[in-house]
């Protein structure tokens, strides 16, 4: 037999109007499809982003080479005038200007925007490499006051030198403001922002519309449950009564006979008729603790006081079956009534999975997890087969020729009136393990200690 692990919480329960796997399957499916729409949003936004900044280079480099183009001009014109590259930059001519230099092959400053700084040498290998190749290069630099601009080293040869010397080239850089045609990043930037803000509204409610969705689906099938429950209590008190009155009289008929016959024959057959009446009996009773309505009754009880009970009431009943209790010497405080009905009701059902089986065993633990009693019965029967493991708690549902599928339904409706949790595992090689989480009150006296 193949081994499982299901756990059930008695509250939440499958929509029966639509299958719980559909509803997550569609809430999956509408969850990528959010996904790939976040992802086609984001990457068509991040492209965007970067063909700004790439368009916005080009604008800054197109600018500064036409700005070099009129300042060699200027210089063939004017020739090394101290001021002219500081002329140029103050003129209204090109706002975004921020300085101009002119540099020979050795870095020495011809000209600059800042008088001061002519005459000087610095060394800086673009230059030397653009008068060398005789091709423009740009980068970003920072200034001494923080700011950042862009670069262009452009190799200037003026006219009247004959020579392709490197002697005769000159490098001029123009640095601009980046400020201006930033204007196209920012936009990109803002438009990004909206974008993933967006997005994570459009992820917040989508998940808002699915909690409330399954939600939904989830009261839709309590309220259904409800009804067929109310339905089928009414109808299980109503069988139960009818069928009590007349089976008590032939049951009392059946055992007069069995007593008073001297026939063997016909007192095999009464036998056979008691044993009947007996599981009908059994079968009503079943219904009525079903149908009628739960009331809980609080009280004080020691655990392993509740597990000797339970050992007298199997002792003599186990010819067949090892039964191996383990329980914790604590006083814990809820129904005890109802929780002996549960394990009563469990216990039979271990034995029952086990008639077929020459010997077994059946192990009970009971103890206490802060405000939480564990309780654990174990058996190693034939275990449930596949087909019903997910209906185990529905009444009438059984795969006992004889059983009647209301042991684990009564058990259920009992956890739930406490508030408590089961959790049902295979065993391996073969067997049931059952574990039952229920919230119990302890005396602050018994805490202290």
């Amino acid at each position: 037999m193949k081994q499982f692990s299901t756990s059930y919480n008695t509250k939440p329960i499958k929509p029966m109007w639509m299958d719980m796997a559909v509803s997550k399957g569609i809430s999956h499916l509408f969850i990528f499809i959010l996904f790939l729409f976040t992802i086609v949003a984001l990457v068509s936004a991040i492209g965007t982003y970067q063909i700004s900044i790439q368009g916005s280079k080009d604008l800054l480099e197109t600018h500064a080479v036409d700005i070099a183009v009129n300042v060699g001009f200027s210089i063939e014109r004017n020739g090394f005038q101290k001021r002219l590259f500081q002329k140029i930059v103050n003129s209204d001519r090109w706002e975004d200007l921020a300085f101009l230099a002119l540099y020979d092959y050795k870095g020495r400053i011809i000209l600059h925007s800042n008088p001061h700084l002519i005459g000087k040498k610095i060394w800086d290998i673009r230059i030397k490499q653009v008068i060398k190749d005789e091709h423009p290069s740009t980068h970003f630099e920072i200034l001494a006051t923080g700011e950042r601009v862009f670069v262009l080293d452009f190799p200037l040869k003026l006219s009247g030198s004959q020579k392709s010397s490197v002697h005769d080239i000159y490098c001029l850089r123009v640095a601009l403001h980046t400020y201006p045609a930033q204007s196209i990043v920012r936009r990109a930037n803002v438009q990004l922002i909206l974008i993933t803000i967006s997005l994570i509204i459009l992820w917040l409610i989508s998940f808002f519309f699915i909690w409330m969705w399954n939600r939904n689906i989830k009261l839709q099938k309590m309220l259904e449950h409800q009804e067929r429950l109310a339905a089928l209590g009414q109808m299980s008190a109503v069988l139960a009564h009818e069928i009590r009155n007349p089976l008590s009289s032939i049951k009392g008929f059946a055992q007069y006979h069995l007593e008073t016959q001297d026939n063997n024959s016909l007192k095999e057959d009464m036998k056979i008729i008691v044993k009947e009446a007996q599981r009908l009996e059994n079968l009503t009773n079943n219904l009525l603790a079903y149908a009628r309505p739960l009331k809980i009754q609080n009280s004080t009880f020691n655990i392993k006081g509740l597990c000797e009970s339970i050992k007298m009431m199997f002792l003599d009943k186990l010819d067949n079956i090892k039964f191996h209790i383990n329980c914790t010497d604590e006083q814990v405080t809820t129904d005890e009534n109802i929780l002996m009905q549960m394990i009563l009701n469990l216990i039979q059902n271990a034995i029952e999975a086990m008639e077929n089986k020459k010997e077994g065993n059946i192990w009970l633990r009971i103890w206490l997890d802060g405000n939480t009693l564990k309780l654990v019965i174990e058996d190693d029967g034939i275990g449930i087969p596949k087909d019903i493991r997910d209906r185990v708690f529905e009444p009438f549902v059984t795969n006992k020729t004889k059983g009647t599928g209301l042991g684990l339904a009564i058990v259920k409706r009992q956890l739930d009136a406490l508030g408590g949790e089961i959790e049902i595992k295979d065993r391996k090689p073969s067997g049931t393990i059952v574990i039952l989480s229920i919230p119990v009150e302890i005396e602050e006296d018994i805490l202290g200690e």
